[in-house]
């Protein structure tokens, strides 16, 4: 039986075709099939919820996409984290726009 080896991705090559396609990721260029489960899904959203109460309260300037690709600096990897706060004061300007 021949196996195929899997078509090794850079990160630019992976947002182009799969950027806005939230079941990917890309893991040391290869590209990963997202399959989160119910209770995960549920426990990522009720974090999510009691965090955004906090930093309303607390009126910080951070805040927690409903979606994003993470870009590592070193390999040719991107994920979509479950669950990340952001500091809107270290974004850029373009990404704050959007």
């Amino acid at each position: 039986m021949v196996q195929l080896q899997p078509k090794l991705l850079t990160v630019r090559e992976f947002i182009d075709h799969f950027g806005n396609d939230s079941q990917y990721e890309l893991i040391d260029r290869e590209l990963i099939d997202l399959e989160p489960t119910g209770r995960h899904e549920q426990v990522a959203a009720f974090m999510g919820r009691k965090l955004n109460v906090a930093i309303d309260q607390q009126d910080l300037p951070y805040l927690i996409p409903y979606r994003c690709l993470i870009k590592l600096l070193g390999p040719e990897t991107a994920f979509r984290p479950d669950l990340i706060v952001l500091d809107q004061t270290q974004l850029s300007q373009e990404e704050n726009l959007s």
